[in-house]
């Protein structure tokens, strides 16, 4: 497995893995562990604030609970008056009614309050002092009666007053009447603000949710559900802790602004997000360093690999100052240019002698014997006989004759190979008459392009002797040569009676004694790997000699002869 991932990282580039290690493999650990610190540090602070909420919300609850007992004690005092169940009983009595007024002023009992009422049984109003929000009686007359003990517990938003208002019956146990008596919320205010901090709320909702009244309660409309742990207001996130009041229908809530709790934990995410951007820019210019460090020589081996020039491997040396083991691989490559040098000096050396081997056998296969014989003969068929073609044919053997092998020269001009072509063809006419013609089609501008000497009347010679027929006519013998790109194009085409390539005995065809084998090996020997001789042969329908040989000038060569070739 081990291995495996060795092979994997093999596959990328030096650069990438160098990014991986030194940057990218850090920062994700970086990452992942503050991702892990966070999430601890947060649920941590979380955890505390929901204790502390919790116990702040206790402490407010009990200071409330206290406040509200205390009123629930002096209201059932008051129920339990005399002076009050006798005003109840005679309302019409001013003695009575003075004697309830005095007791509830000399008592000091429910001290704070803003307003008192009192009713009979039937809900007529007996007695009223100070501010009272309206309340009607009917609508909580079941939940007043339901109270056995304390009062009952009323808030009015518009008005933003407290109400207790409690049940009073006589000895037996028959209603009498109802007493109302309203308080400021900021007479409950104080046991709620002094549990606040900034960016908190310590509230008291009803059992629907909706806030009553609180510390900073002006901002908060939405109703806030008791079951939840946050709470969505105002487009910020809240931690709630509820408790029910006791002797109230009502909780005392505490909010904690999420970002408050979290501040903390927010600047040292902040700090750590600055100093792992710091860590991510020093990693990147160790990274960028150490990379350069390994790249530019190795990149320099390769550029020199894939430069290279056999012509001059010494451009090619690599020039390193290390000390390490690219720095060995630097010295091992100079080496080894240095043995290349010497071995391709000595195969050139090798291929010259046996370039120049090859070329004295191919003319040492021409029979000379047989060359001059047929001269003779034309010779003296022309003097006998006066006819026009056999002197043509003398002269054409005798330029061919000097051309080859009285001229040594390897490499000539396109223009001098088309020439031996013509008087080679113009002997061979002599032998097959008008059976064939001959169209050239040479471009001006390649007549004095380099070429191998004797490299086309082979293939010639080979349409003539086995393509064409002797009982058919039209038939076509075509030369062309023109320059495509840095290649010189040379077709010999025939319109005869072509072969099948895939045909062994066929691929391996002589040409006029010289193998295509030969030919082939010139050209690649002369010009290497890039130039080919191709062939394309359709049976009934011709065959087409494709030679792609190097677009060059011949250097000293005669200029050519302008005007229209010949057929």
């Amino acid at each position: 497995m081990l291995r495996g991932n060795r092979n994997l990282l093999r596959r990328t580039d030096i650069k990438t893995r160098l990014t991986l290690a030194f940057i990218f493999v850090p920062l994700c650990l970086m990452i992942v562990f503050f991702l892990i610190y966070y999430s601890f540090s947060t649920t941590v602070i979380r955890d505390k604030n929901e204790q502390a909420s919790a116990q702040m919300v206790t402490m407010s609850e009990e200071i409330f609970h206290l406040n509200a007992n205390a009123l629930n004690e002096q209201i059932d005092n008051l129920a339990a008056s005399t002076y009050l169940r006798n005003y109840l009983y005679y309302p019409a009595d001013t003695a009575m009614r003075r004697a309830f007024s005095h007791n509830l002023h000399d008592n000091d009992l429910l001290a704070g309050r803003k307003g008192l009422q009192l009713y009979d049984e039937t809900g007529k109003l007996l007695y009223e002092e100070g501010t009272l929000f309206p309340v009607d009686l009917k609508a909580y007359k079941a939940e007043i009666q339901a109270q056995k003990q304390g009062g009952y517990w009323l808030y009015d938003n518009e008005a933003q007053m407290i109400m207790l208002t409690r049940e009073i019956r006589d000895l037996y146990d028959q209603p009498l009447g109802y007493v109302f008596c309203s308080f400021a919320q900021e007479a409950f205010n104080a046991s709620l603000s002094q549990s606040t901090q900034a960016g908190s709320h310590m509230l008291v909702v009803d059992a629907k949710g909706q806030v009553l009244f609180g510390s900073n309660p002006d901002d908060i409309k939405e109703i806030i559900d008791l079951q939840a742990s946050t709470v969505e207001i105002n487009q910020h996130s809240y931690y709630m802790s509820d408790k029910k009041i006791e002797g109230t229908p009502w909780y005392v809530v505490y909010l904690n602004d999420e970002n408050y709790v979290l501040e903390e934990i927010h600047n040292f995410r902040n700090m750590l997000v600055a100093y792992g951007i710091v860590f991510f820019v020093l990693l990147a210019a160790i990274a960028y360093f150490v990379y350069h460090s390994i790249y530019d020589p190795v990149h320099n081996i390769l550029y020199s690999m894939r430069t290279l020039d056999e012509n001059n491997l010494a451009m090619n040396r690599v020039e390193d100052d290390g000390r390490d083991e690219i720095h060995e691989l630097s010295i091992n490559f100079n080496d080894l240019l240095d043995r290349v040098q010497e071995l391709l000096h000595t195969v050139h050396q090798e291929q010259e002698q046996k370039r120049e081997t090859q070329f004295q056998l191919l003319q040492a296969q021409i029979n000379p014997h047989f060359l001059f014989n047929t001269l003779n003969t034309l010779h003296y068929l022309a003097i006998l006989n006066e006819d026009k073609p056999v002197s043509e044919g003398i002269t054409a053997l005798a330029r061919l004759l000097r051309n080859t092998i009285v001229d040594s020269k390897e490499v000539v001009t396109v223009e001098e190979e088309i020439e031996n072509l013509k008087n080679y063809i113009i002997i061979q006419k002599l032998r097959y008459g008008d059976v064939f013609e001959t169209v050239y089609n040479i471009d001006d501008n390649v007549r004095s392009c380099a070429i191998l000497k004797f490299l086309l009347q082979p293939i010639a010679e080979n349409s003539i002797l086995h393509a064409f027929e002797e009982d058919r006519e039209h038939q076509i013998l075509t030369i062309r040569a023109k320059a495509e790109g840095k290649y010189l194009k040379i077709e010999i085409g025939d319109n005869g009676k072509g072969f099948a390539l895939d045909m062994q005995e066929n691929r391996n065809k002589k040409l006029s004694g010289i193998g295509i084998g030969n030919i082939q090996e010139r050209i690649r020997l002369m010009y290497g790997e890039d130039y080919s001789m191709d062939i394309q042969s359709v049976v009934g329908t011709g065959t087409i000699v494709t030679l792609l040989l190097p677009f060059k000038k011949q250097r000293g060569g005669r200029p050519h002869v302008q005007g229209t070739d010949s057929r």
